[in-house]
């Protein structure tokens, strides 16, 4: 029994440490574009009035690289869209429209049916970036063959364990997204940090075909241009400042329902890749829970059991301390200690919420369509 966890202690280091080498060491020298291409950044908001501030502030400095600005209100019930009117009354770049439609999704659309712009950005309302990501983002689009761009996401710097545990865990997400775009296997990527050029969007006809699902029009996007244009037409740039930041969830149950929403995307993809990426995260959790009953069978059994997780958390230091400074975030020992003990047991109520079906988000309830 001792030998099996060993054997897939092994496993489980070897594979974030050769994932981790795909990640880039060393910051090259930003490239800014010659000329930039028209652009619009498109977000969709629903009750997100206590995010505006921060908001606003990442767009007013963003202006400069951008054509326009859409933004799209998805019936909110906080007072988010009569603030935006407010805000960008007179406005000639920003315009603040209301959806049509229910849904995320019908709201982007929406948007992108406005947009004037020839390459469409799109970011979330809890989120906030850099001056110049534009215009970094954009440089990719010089190169014809590029359709779709992405970028990593991180929570905001906030003080607490909850907001460790997420970075921790996004972290991972970013080490799997980065590994799977440079083997050319793209697999994810998150529609608060992308970009692709307006007429792929159209020749893939949009969304269509992932309307019942409520969540994962990201990925979906990206599977269908992959599938049109080939692999080498979407990238991944995992730089600083490329980073778009977003609100950390304020509590473990939020968390939890984020998760699940996310996680349920993953039964209507039909590629065996993204059923392995998806099993076998959750085959080792099940697997360094099991090694609980290991306290219980002797001192041998116990040091094994340190040793197990020893090694899986190591395995962790160093795959994940390479992104994090690469992404200018600190690195705390002892918040990726808990997180690695914690994180089992959070997986488990996330594919058991996921199994269920039902979850709550933006004061919305959802049943995942089978």
């Amino acid at each position: 029994m001792l030998s099996f966890y060993l054997i897939c202690n092994l496993f489980y280091f070897f594979l974030l440490w050769r994932m981790s080498l795909t990640w880039p060491k060393e910051r090259g020298e930003v490239k800014h574009p010659n000329q930039l291409l028209p652009a619009t950044l498109v977000i969709a908001l629903r009750n997100e009035a206590r995010n505006l501030p921060s908001l606003i502030l990442s767009i007013k400095r963003s202006l400069s690289s951008l054509k326009e600005v859409i933004l799209v209100d998805d019936h909110s019930e906080d007072g988010t869209f009569l603030k935006l009117e407010q805000q960008f009354f007179n406005s000639e770049l920003v315009k603040v429209v209301a959806s049509p439609r229910i849904g995320k999704k019908a709201a982007i659309n929406h948007a992108i049916s406005l947009a004037s712009g020839e390459i469409v950005l799109t970011s979330d309302a809890d989120c906030v970036w850099e001056k110049t990501w534009p215009e970094v983002i954009l440089t990719s689009f010089e190169n014809p063959q590029i359709q779709l761009v992405t970028g990593p996401i991180l929570p905001q710097n906030r003080s607490g364990f909850l907001t460790g545990f997420q970075l921790m865990e996004w972290v991972s997400t970013l080490l799997v997204t980065n590994y799977s775009f440079a083997i050319g296997k793209a697999l994810t990527c998150s529609a608060a940090n992308m970009a692709f050029r307006k007429s792929a969007f159209h020749q893939v006809h949009g969304f269509e075909g992932n309307e019942i699902n409520p969540s994962g029009d990201d990925e979906f996007l990206l599977k269908k241009i992959k599938r049109e244009y080939g692999e080498t037409a979407v990238k991944y740039l995992p730089i600083k400042e490329t980073l778009i930041q977003t609100v950390p969830e304020s509590s473990w149950s939020a968390l939890i329902h984020q998760k699940i929403r996310w996680a349920g995307k993953w039964k209507s993809h039909s590629s065996l890749l993204h059923s392995l990426v998806a099993a076998i995260p959750a085959l080792f959790q099940v697997i360094w829970l099991s090694s609980l009953v290991m306290l219980f069978w002797g001192k041998i059994e116990f040091l094994g059991f340190c040793s197990i997780w020893i090694f899986k958390i190591l395995a962790e230091i160093v795959a994940f301390v390479r992104i994090l400074r690469s992404l200018g975030k600190p690195f705390k020992l002892p918040v990726l200690m808990g997180t690695s003990f914690i994180h089992p047991f959070y997986v488990i109520l996330v594919v058991l919420g996921v199994i269920r079906g039902k979850y709550v988000w933006k004061d919305r309830v959802t049943k995942r369509s089978d």
